[in-house]
């Protein structure tokens, strides 16, 4: 098949969950196939394709994402829900490889000491969340994925998330040719909670982790009127802390 979604879920509690994912997928992408593997097989007015899977651990995607049946594929973790169409990242897909967002965890200093792989890249290079990507389904992408799996099992008594295993298989997967991008955050919104939680936990990320880098934005926004009053790099600085977007 050409295109279409793809959950991968187990457990009662998951698929009930999925099932209200994919009821929003048919409502704003009707026309859209939506494909789940799962443990036992599930019958809903908004699923088209059920295949059996065997569950070992939780992220039973890393083993079986690359059976997707479709040419171009949006993965979908069961805790999405749309509120307008995605269909437009299929078009992505026509000038890259694989598309994802960043991740609020963008490089965890507790598995860069562990784990060598995972530390060498920069911090600039952020994680990318797994729970929302668009990819096609070609040789460039089996090999990220099979790497994934890998890198998921080899490093798994450090790391039984799915996220910094991943880190490492796109880098290595970009050197090697991949073409990759990264869609808008619009896509993929996380809950307030999960930053919240993530900037608590210094011990694991840093006290790096999210600080800003950069700010973008007029001090004085008078200065295209051919005025500008701003006199000391600390009066740019403070109201610029004080006037960030967060994302």
């Amino acid at each position: 098949m050409e295109k279409g979604i793809l959950y991968i879920a187990f457990g009662e509690n998951f698929l009930k969950e999925m099932l209200i994912s994919a009821e929003s997928v048919k409502k704003h992408c009707p026309d859209l196939p939506i494909t789940v593997f799962s443990d036992k097989m599930v019958k809903s007015e908004f699923i088209d394709h059920c295949k059996l899977i065997k569950v070992s651990h939780l992220r039973p995607k890393i083993d079986y994402i690359h059976m997707t049946p479709y040419e171009k594929t949006i993965f979908l973790d069961t805790d999405t829900i749309l509120d307008r169409s995605i269909e437009d990242l299929f078009d992505l897909l026509d000038n890259f490889d694989y598309a994802a967002t960043h991740d609020l965890a963008r490089k965890r200093k507790k598995y860069s000491k562990n784990i060598p792989e995972y530390g060498q890249i920069p911090y600039s290079f952020s994680e990318v969340n797994t729970g929302v990507m668009a990819f096609r389904k070609n040789e460039k992408v089996l090999k990220l994925f099979q790497m994934w799996k890998e890198n998921f099992y080899k490093f798994y008594n450090f790391s039984p998330w799915d996220q910094p295993s991943f880190r490492i298989s796109l880098w290595n997967s970009i050197e090697e040719g991949l073409k990759f991008y990264i869609f808008p955050v619009e896509y993929n919104i996380r809950s307030k909670a999960n930053r919240e939680k993530q900037r608590k936990f210094h011990h694991e990320f840093g006290e790096e982790h999210l600080a800003p880098r950069i700010y973008h934005m007029h001090v004085d926004t008078r200065i295209n009127q051919g005025r500008y009053d701003v006199e000391s790099l600390e009066d740019a600085l403070e109201f610029c802390k004080s006037n960030f977007m967060e994302y």
